[in-house]
């Protein structure tokens, strides 16, 4: 058999495995999420409160990488989604008394309604002044909400009502933080397999060919920027009334857009499940890592240690691996390397 008549047999053999392997990574996935329902049945109430925060990350990851992951835009201050729809959820339910699922939807919509407005204009942006943009955004918005003492509560914050009964609270939000992650699996999942899908990587690979091609750029960023800003929005109004207490400083926090962007890198960037795993792999080793080393801030540094190596050999993530696309070996991750110039 000459080499010309291997190298298709191969190459079939290895679509295939990848296939498989596909395939077994949607079972197991699907199988976890099962797990995940009936994990309060067996967990104490620090592991669900554990979860709950870890499924909230993902939410805002999965949220970040419609417009980080698939239409190339590195967004660095998407925290202030996460606090307007924290300050929406909070003021309908204090000022126009709306019962808490409704007040949800507002901030969410809220938050959705500022990243159009604010999105048609800093989408002109490109590359490293897009970033500057969207994180000087969020500052902004966060000295507003700790300044407007009349609106906001200012310093003093906004005090929310407990969630009653309180025995239920934790089932509560965790099962509604669960379904948050799978709203955004579902929503990663329909679009990818539309047209907009398909615009926005084409926006990622080269924005003037995608706009040659006949694709109205700019509605489909917005519209990326905006579905972005309705999961992290939501996420932060999940987090206000569980926390039952809103506070600027607290909302704002820049490091919250760091953790939404390392999951979805740890993960991988551009895929339907990344940042779901990279959520739960980020969360579960900083929880971990405080567990076995309270002291100081050393394990601050085994992470970041963990995340460089991960991302020097898995600049895709670890989905580039779990999908089947490439082969766990040592010259598939010194190829990585070398593809990506790190």
């Amino acid at each position: 058999m000459t080499e010309k008549q291997k190298g298709p047999m191969t190459l079939s053999r290895f679509d295939k495995l990848a296939s498989n392997r596909q395939r077994l990574l949607l079972v197991g996935v699907f199988g976890f999420i099962v797990v995940l329902f009936v994990f309060p049945l067996i967990a104490s109430g620090f592991w669900m409160r554990t979860l709950t925060l870890l499924f909230l990350l993902a939410a805002m990851a999965q949220g970040w990488n419609f417009i980080g992951g698939y239409t190339g835009y590195a967004a660095f201050g998407n925290v202030a989604f996460f606090g307007i729809g924290a300050y929406g959820t909070a003021l309908s339910m204090l000022r126009l008394h709306f019962p808490f699922l409704p007040a949800l939807l507002v901030g969410g919509a809220a938050a959705m309604a500022f990243a159009v407005v604010i999105g048609l204009p800093v989408l002109r942006l490109k590359g490293h002044y897009f970033a500057i943009a969207t994180v000087a955004l969020a500052t902004a918005l966060g000295e507003v909400a700790d300044f407007w003492t009349d609106f906001t509560g200012g310093a003093a914050g906004l005090t929310l009502p407990f969630f009653r009964p309180i025995s239920l609270s934790n089932y509560f939000f965790y099962y509604l933080a669960l379904l948050l992650v799978l709203l955004g699996l579902g929503l990663t999942y329909l679009i990818m397999n539309r047209k907009l899908g398909y615009s926005w990587v084409a926006i990622r690979e080269d924005e003037d060919a995608a706009k040659m091609m006949g694709i109205n750029t700019t509605w489909a960023k917005v519209v990326a920027f905006a579905l972005s800003a309705l999961m992290a929005g939501l996420a932060g109004g999940i987090y206000a009334y569980w926390n039952t207490f809103v506070l600027a400083e607290e909302v704002f926090k820049i490091e919250y857009t760091l953790q939404m962007i390392l999951a979805t890198v740890l993960g991988g960037p551009g895929t339907i499940f990344g940042p779901f795993i990279g959520a739960f792999m980020y969360y579960i080793l900083i929880t971990l890592l405080v567990f076995f080393l309270p002291v100081g801030q050393l394990h601050e540094t085994i992470l970041g240690t963990i995340i460089i190596l991960v991302m020097v050999f898995t600049p895709q993530g670890i989905m580039d691996f779990l999908s089947g696309r490439k082969k766990l070996t040592l010259s598939s991750l010194l190829e990585n390397i070398r593809m990506h110039r790190v």
